[in-house]
Order: structure tokens, then C-alpha cells, then sequence
């Protein structure tokens, strides 16, 4: 029984490998076949043309400066001493001539100046009456000296303390707008003591003749003052708003580079204080009403070439030092390289002096 059970056993396991045998790896799950993907028309490169053409190119800027003056009046304190007590002004402020600046301590000096001046004035009666009495014959000569005396010393002692006790108030010797405080004296929490001929506080000069627009002299970005300003060169100025806008097209007026600071000190070094960034513009009949501070827009052409050769920029590409742009080969319809020498070039347009000729397409973009 057991041999028949082996047997059958045995037989089971080849009928198994036998229909394995014929039925390939049914038992196990087919492999899909990958999809081939079909066989697309790449599509064609699409190019920007422009065809070479004459014309003019033209480069203006646009810009805004203010209206400012480069000649500061500096006040101080002709002696030292003291602390600022009061601070009568701010910067931007505009003051007149004779304002008072500021102060510093003064309570002892104004004492003994009020004192004085009462004691000057006394003085000035007793001396009068001595005089009267002197020609009346009433006192003698000696008499009369000594009240002359006396009159003199007391205006003398009167004088010194009165100019003690201006200089402890700063008063403004020109109007105009205050342009530099010294924060060392004025600050709030300041205990520094007064320096003779430090400044204290500059105004500026309101004299026409130290009048100008002040540019600054950028030099990126899509704003920029250029850096080719030559003396001589003639701007059209218009006014303008704090955020540029034009505030009346009919009062445009005409300026005129002097130079940048630096030419300026050179020229009138007594100036001072003025920073080396700038270009100024001499103002040429400027409209009533204009005033330190307010903005200025300037118009300027830096160059003007008729009748040449004008490609876009964007068609230009620049490797090694050499400048070309891209054509379509008519036997090939390939793109191939074409050197080209290029001039004058704004933002936009560029000025071929060598390479093209009329009516060629170009490759833009």
C-alpha cells in the first residue's frame, strides 16, 4: 500500500512537469510588451527678423536734481564755554537774518550785563549834570574829569558784558534755509561744553550767483545722470513735484553744466562743504517762484546720428571680444554667424558701422 502511494505520489510531481513544460511560465504572469511611442515632426524653430534699414539714433536723458545753494554761512561762538539751553531752530527750517539760533547758558553773564547797564545809564545823568554844573561854574574842572571818567569806564565794562552776553545767544547773519545743526552741542542729552569756532548751525546763501540745480551723478539703473556732462552742456529744466511730475510744461527753462563739485572747489575753495557726488547747472531765466529745495527735471540729447545703419540690440551677441549677429544661410537655412562693427548704441538700437548692408534680414530674436 505504502509502494502504491509513492507511486501515485510520483506520478502526480511528472504530470506537473509536464504541463509546465508545455505551458510555458503560464503560471506565472505574462510580461507586457513596451509601448514604442510613434514617431512626431519635431516642431520648426520660429525666428524674429528685421531687416537692416537707415534712420536716426537718438539718446536723451531725463533726470531730477534740486534747486540748491553751494554756499554755506557758518555760525559759531567766537569764545568757548557753556552748554546749549535752548535750540531755536531745525534743520530745513527756513529763518531770517537776525533769528536767534540758539543758546547756551547765560543766567551769571545776563546778571552782571543788567547790572551793567543800569549802572552805564546812572553814569550818563550824573555825567550830564556834572556838566551843567561844570559851565555854571558850580563845580571845578577836576570834578567834572573824574564823572568824565567814570562815564567812560562804566560804558566800557557795559560793552564787554553786553558782547559777553550776545555770545551766548547765536543769532543768524543771513536767511536762508538751515542746512547743518552740530548734534555733539545740540542734542538733548548733550553736556558738551561750547568750542570757540566750532560751527554750530550753517544757513544757506540765498545770493543767486551760489544758486544751481544739483544733479547727482548716477550711474546704473534705468535712472543715471550721465558721466559724459562736459562744462558747457545746455539742459532743458522744467519744474516738478516731489514724485517727478511736471507742474507747467510753459515754464521750461534752460541751464548750464559749470562743472562737478570737485571743479568747484578747485575754483572757490572759501566755498566748503560741499560733497563730491554733484553736477551743477547754472539756471538760465528761471520762472518766478522758484525756490530753495524745490525739484528740478532735466532733459538732455547725448547724441543725435542721422542717416546710418540701425539694428535692435537684442540681435546683437558679443564673445571674445567681437560683436556679431545671426543670419539664415539661404543654401543651408541654418543660422551662421555674421561679425559686425557696431558704433553709438542706445538701450534699444545700435548703429552698424561695418558688416551690414540695407535690406539684409537679421535674426532679432
Amino acid at each position: 500500500m505504502k509502494k502504491f502511494t509513492t507511486k501515485i505520489l510520483v506520478l502526480v510531481v511528472a504530470l506537473i512537469q509536464a504541463m509546465v513544460l508545455f505551458g510555458g511560465c503560464s503560471l506565472f504572469p505574462e510580461e507586457e510588451e513596451p509601448d514604442i511611442p510613434s514617431l512626431k515632426t519635431p516642431r520648426p524653430v520660429e525666428y524674429q527678423f528685421y531687416t537692416v534699414r537707415k534712420g536716426t539714433l537718438k539718446s536723451t536723458v531725463t533726470g531730477t536734481g534740486k534747486v540748491s545753494s553751494i554756499f554755506y554761512t557758518e555760525h559759531s561762538f567766537k569764545q568757548g564755554g557753556g552748554k546749549v539751553t535752548e535750540l531755536h531752530v531745525s534743520m530745513g527750517q527756513y529763518v531770517n537774518k537776525g533769528d536767534a539760533l540758539l543758546e547756551i547758558e547765560n543766567a551769571e553773564v545776563e546778571d552782571k550785563y543788567l547790572d551793567a547797564e543800569i549802572e552805564y545809564q546812572k553814569k550818563k545823568l550824573e555825567h550830564q549834570t556834572k556838566e551843567r554844573q561844570y559851565k555854571n561854574g558850580s563845580i571845578s574842572e577836576l570834578e567834572y574829569h573824574i564823572a568824565e571818567l567814570e562815564l567812560k569806564s562804566a560804558k566800557i565794562r557795559y560793552e564787554d558784558l553786553k558782547e559777553a552776553y550776545d555770545q551766548t545767544v547765536l543769532y543768524a547773519k543771513t536767511s536762508g534755509k538751515v542746512v547743518y545743526i552740530n548734534t555733539k552741542y545740540t542734542a538733548a542729552s548733550s553736556t558738551t561744553e561750547i568750542v570757540g569756532g566750532d560751527t554750530i548751525v550753517a544757513i544757506d546763501s540765498e545770493d543767486p550767483k551760489y544758486t544751481y540745480v544739483m544733479f547727482e551723478r548716477l550711474t546704473g539703473g534705468a535712472d543715471y545722470t550721465p558721466t559724459q556732462f562736459r562744462v558747457g552742456e545746455t539742459l532743458t529744466l522744467t519744474p516738478v513735484d516731489g514724485k517727478g511730475n511736471t507742474l507747467s510744461s510753459d515754464k521750461q527753462f534752460t541751464g548750464q553744466i559749470v562743472g562737478t563739485d570737485a571743479m568747484i572747489k578747485d575754483l572757490q575753495v572759501e566755498l566748503g562743504h560741499i560733497v563730491d557726488k554733484y553736477y551743477f547747472c547754472e539756471m538760465k531765466n528761471a520762472p518766478e517762484g522758484l525756490k530753495h529745495g524745490d525739484s528740478v527735471k532735466y532733459d538732455y540729447t547725448e547724441f543725435v546720428i542721422e542717416d546710418c545703419l540701425i539694428i535692435p540690440t537684442s540681435a546683437l551677441y558679443e564673445f571674445n571680444g567681437e560683436t556679431y549677429v545671426y543670419m539664415l544661410d539661404a543654401s543651408t537655412n541654418l543660422k551662421k554667424e555674421v561679425p559686425v562693427q557696431i558704433g553709438y548704441r542706445t538701450s534699444s538700437q545700435a548703429q552698424v558701422l561695418d558688416g551690414l548692408k540695407i535690406g539684409q534680414i537679421i535674426i532679432e530674436g
